[in-house]
């Protein structure tokens, strides 16, 4: 009972979910629908016609000696028909089409971008999500429209089985008896040897994961150096070795059941019935019994054929739709997923606004011990701060919570007097300017990297950005400028920035930016230390107006600011400006002092 019961719920969601395919399309396209349905139904009567019943019904009238004239109506019918699907047809496939096609293309990943847009950040830290996401970004697209193509299949086949079968019982209804016998045991088989397929295509699964991953290792720009580098390769192999004999293993130890099955399926559907039995019979009825002319002969024999091949079709296009449903499952959680962090702030976030962190705490999603302890810090507006401390001491979560990335499990943030809640997301981050220690340089133009947006560039103000960082010269250089191609994954003629070029870029584009607080990720790890100081001296001297905040491990830059925060398991343990704690001798000291003796 039970397992009634998960297999009717089952069937529901699969009905669901390629409804729901259907219902998204038409939104988009309602003639991209409504033509492909009715196409493909016109299709399979015309072909029906054309193929099953003139050919008999020519042979009957030669047969029955009857006049040119009586032929003539329904050939010339079936004729304008055809030639209709011939001109109409190819024309609406080659220029209309493929129009409303990418559209739809086009707003199904608009939709699923705008949702990652806006989806929480914390949502990449459930693995289980995260595979999801990746597979409706990737698959679900592909199969919204699959979806539509495997229903118009079905309806296409589902008329012309109703038709063929009409016609059959209305001549011969005896004679039905062998096709649905027949079909009932092919269709039996056929559904065991699918079961049987989606069981060793589960089994396969894992393995394919791990040979897809060793895939990607060798093929990935990320790996390169890493292959070439070491032994990494022989153990890839090794492991590819592997998967494959478990992938062979696996496919031999059910590949003989569903041949089995298939032949058997084969062998009474076509040497037992449709090109035996049934054909005996309906010869023994023409040719013994006289019941029927040749015509009426050869449209049963063909009728029967095209309802065997159109019910293999249907047999093959219903596991089509449960495939379909696996991975519009994936985009319909994605889709529906609420984000749990609220965004329902209305007031107005202020330009530049105090920011206080009162006894914040904060674990990661899955994690049980906490990120950060009870940080109670208060940052003036227009101060520079720094965090400073070992890896793992909680710098960068303590950034993504002051950008509200992620909201702190205890405590509260304040920006400007007010909780950080009471502001819409969207206008309280576009206060924040960050360079990222994992920064990227986009796939794009030069000047795109700097805007960010699809507003018009400033090249007077970018250019200075570029000469504050001490990148003009290198982009004096270029010889498309503004317009040059970032990366060569587009253009051949792109450029590949070294680590310190894009970190220049990637802090030129703050700079551009009006945020009001600045926020620095080791922001120039990839430059030497003289070139680290002065560009940081730069910034604090630019952003006299605006505050910053820094996290760097090279404690040069923490003599420029105002305070510094020292933190250590998720915990500030000192806090004061640089010569403050040198005079403490407490942690920070040990660690600047450490840092200087590799300098003298």
């Amino acid at each position: 009972m039970r397992k009634k019961t998960t297999d009717r719920k089952s069937a529901k969601r699969i009905l669901s979910n390629n409804v729901f395919a259907i219902k998204t399309i038409y939104k988009i396209s309602p003639f991209y629908v409504i033509y492909n349905m009715a196409i493909k139904v016109i299709d399979e009567v015309t072909i029906m016609l054309e193929h099953a019943f003139l050919v008999a019904y020519i042979i009957d009238c030669i047969e029955k000696g009857r006049p040119f004239s009586s032929i003539f109506p329904f050939f010339t019918t079936v004729t304008v028909l055809v030639l209709l699907r011939l001109t109409i047809s190819p024309y609406i496939a080659t220029h209309i089409l493929p129009k409303h096609k990418e559209r739809i293309d086009k707003e199904l990943q608009l939709v699923l971008y705008k949702k990652a847009t806006d989806m929480d950040i914390s949502k990449y830290d459930d693995p289980e999500f995260y595979n999801d996401f990746v597979w409706a970004m990737k698959e679900a697209p592909v199969h919204v429209t699959g979806a539509l193509t495997t229903l118009t299949e079905f309806i296409g086949t589902v008329t012309l089985v109703l038709c063929l079968g009409v016609f059959m019982v209305s001549v011969d209804i005896i004679g039905i008896l062998f096709v649905v016998i027949t079909l009932s045991l092919v269709l039996y088989l056929r559904m065991v040897s699918n079961k049987k397929k989606m069981s060793l295509e589960e089994e396969k699964r894992p393995v394919q994961r791990q040979r897809d991953y060793i895939n990607r290792v060798f093929y990935l720009a990320d790996f390169a150096k890493d292959l070439r580098m070491s032994e990494m390769s022989d153990k890839l192999y090794e492991d590819y070795k592997e998967s494959s004999d478990i992938m062979e293993k696996t496919v031999n130890k059910h590949s003989r059941r569903i041949s089995s099955l298939n032949y058997l399926a084969s062998v009474v559907q076509n040497l037992l019935t449709f090109d035996g039995l049934y054909l005996t019979y309906l010869m023994y009825k023409t040719l013994a019994l006289k019941e029927f002319g040749y015509g009426p002969m050869v449209a049963l024999y063909n009728a029967s054929r095209w309802l065997k091949n159109n019910l293999d079709e249907l047999i093959s296009v219903i596991p089509q739709f449960q495939e379909h449903s696996m991975y519009l499952e994936k985009m319909r959680t994605f889709l529906e997923t609420e984000n749990e962090m609220p965004d329902d702030g209305t007031k107005c976030v202020p330009t530049l606004g105090d920011i206080v962190l009162d006894n914040v705490s904060f674990a990661y999603p899955g994690n049980k011990e906490n990120t950060l302890h009870n940080i109670n810090l208060a940052i003036k507006k227009g101060e520079k701060i720094a965090l400073v401390g070992y890896n793992g001491a909680g710098k960068s979560t303590l950034i993504k919570l002051l950008m509200r990335l992620y909201d702190p499990i205890e405590g509260e943030i304040l920006y400007g007097g007010e909780r950080t809640g009471e502001y819409r997301i969207s206008d309280y981050r576009r206060r924040f300017g960050a360079v990222f220690q994992d920064h990227e340089i986009m796939a794009s133009s030069l000047g795109e990297n700097i805007t960010m947006s699809t507003e018009p560039l400033d090249m007077v103000k970018a250019y200075d950005c570029f000469e504050k960082t001490d990148f003009s010269e290198r982009y004096n250089s270029l010889k498309m400028g503004m317009e040059t191609p970032m990366t060569k994954e587009f253009d051949k003629d792109g450029i590949n920035l070294s680590g310190g070029e894009a970190q220049k870029v990637a802090i030129s584009r703050v700079l551009y930016s009006d945020a009001s607080v600045l926020i620095l990720d080791e922001p120039s790890s990839a430059l030497d230390p003289l070139s680290e100081y002065r560009l940081n001296r730069t910034i604090i001297d630019l952003a006299r107006d605006k505050t910053v905040i820094i996290i760097s491990h090279r404690l040069s830059t923490t003599r420029m600011v105002d305070n510094i925060y020292m933190l250590e398991n998720g915990r500030i343990i000192e806090n004061g400006t640089h010569d403050a704690l040198i005079t403490l001798n407490g942690k920070y000291a040990e660690m600047f002092n450490l840092q200087s003796e590799k300098y003298r």
